[in-house]
């Protein structure tokens, strides 16, 4: 009879391995057992016992929806005896094309309503740890069942910036050290990346104006899916440069090639910036770079990703991002890139050509400055257009170094 020893009552890499290799084989259910090592015992393998070979194509092949694994995962951070064993035969049955219909799934009833379970328990801790005013190295959670405090590690690590914290469970511990997480008592090392993913998004219940170490926004908003953009685009473009920059520069979104590698102002509108930049005596690395929304919109035409300007709703889905990143850099000036940036920071109409190139004293009391886009400079028509406005967004940036050094 085939057994599956676990490193931990998270070990869901273990699991999912084991759980591919013995569908392969077609094992029930029924035929394995599944163990959670004891903390103090190294002798055993993690693992599936007796081994089984499986074939390179037929590993290769093995597929399971995501929608399924992510209600697997849900399970998984219950505290369900029979956690294990039901995540297997749901994903068997799929494999199998078993799914009984709706009315006679006893396993899908059970595991969606355990997965709501998840849910609800997950907001209820991350609503505990937002709102707590306990020290960090004094948390506690006192909720039983289930294991939704282990899988939101990472979410407390975000709510306190990286900073090392301690919690004491119902029965158990987990510790941040500043560089690891370890859980149980006594303590052990333990890797976040082998737990299921928490139930909610990371971003879902997180008290961004907590947050104290701008990485840590950053890396909140990575995982954030509030607006339509984000289900579209390839990845959350986030600020950057200088933490402690005098100068900080706000445009509209990322373009095609930020959205594709992951960095604010890297295409032609962003080449320009960077160009006319060096020419008014700027260096961008001393600088803090960023965009109004996170996440590239954009529509086909004939294969090519075009941009679309963003809306008021994603406008309003990313102005926490903009809020922390404001918050933490704390600039003694701020340029405004074009109408959609400087529109959402003033929160009124903004015709740029009205109040470009003149200090406006922002509500935060920073000071602020309206400008063009870089993108503007490349839409003109002519040459003798686009030399000209150059040469004005040139001018304007200068008067930004002066105003900062003033």
């Amino acid at each position: 009879m085939p057994t599956v020893v676990l490193a931990h009552c998270l070990d869901f890499v273990t699991w999912r391995n084991a759980t591919r290799t013995l569908i392969l084989h077609d094992v029930a259910a029924e035929e394995i057992t599944w163990r959670i090592r004891d903390p103090a015992d190294t002798a055993t393998p993690v693992g599936l016992t007796p081994p089984l070979r499986v074939d390179a194509q037929a590993r290769a092949t093995f597929g399971v929806p995501r929608t399924l694994m992510r209600l697997v995962e849900d399970v998984m951070q219950t505290g369900a005896p029979d956690r294990l064993d039901l995540a297997y035969r749901l994903v068997l049955r799929q494999v199998r094309g078993t799914t009984p219909s709706h009315a006679e799934d006893a396993d899908g009833t059970r595991a969606r309503h355990l997965a709501q379970e998840a849910c609800e328990q997950t907001r209820a801790f991350r609503a505990h740890v937002a709102a707590s005013d306990t020290p960090a190295d004094a948390l506690r959670w006192d909720r039983p069942g289930g294991f939704v405090a282990q899988c939101n590690a990472r979410f407390v690590t975000l709510q306190f910036s990286f900073h090392p914290w301690r919690m004491e469970l119902q029965d158990n511990m987990m510790q941040w050290d500043g560089t690891s997480l370890h859980l149980g008592a006594p303590l052990q090392d333990a890797d976040p990346a082998s737990f299921p993913s928490p139930a909610l998004p990371l971003v879902e219940g997180m008290d961004i104006d907590r947050i104290t170490a701008l990485p840590a926004v950053a890396e909140t908003a990575r995982s954030c899916l509030v607006c339509a953009m984000a289900h579209h685009a390839t990845q959350t473009v986030f600020g950057e440069g200088e933490a402690t920059a005098p100068l900080m520069f706000v445009g509209e979104q990322p373009g095609d090639q930020e959205d594709r590698i992951g960095r604010p102002f890297v295409g032609p509108a962003g080449q320009l910036f960077d160009r006319a930049l060096q020419e008014a005596g700027i260096a961008r690395d001393h600088v803090y770079v960023t965009n109004t929304v996170k996440h590239f919109k954009f529509f086909n035409r004939n294969g090519r990703r075009i941009h679309q300007k963003a809306g008021v709703e994603e406008i309003r889905a990313c102005a926490p991002w903009l809020q922390a990143e404001r918050r933490l850099i704390r600039p003694r000036l701020l340029v405004m890139l074009g109408a959609t940036a400087a529109s959402a920071i003033l929160q009124r109409p903004v015709v740029i050509g009205r109040e470009r190139s003149r200090p406006v004293t922002l509500d935060d009391g920073t000071c602020g400055l309206v400008t063009v886009h870089p993108s503007f400079l490349l839409r003109q028509p002519t040459e003798e257009a686009r030399t000209r406005e150059y040469q004005r967004f040139v001018e304007d940036l200068r008067l930004a170094g002066r105003l900062i050094a003033a």
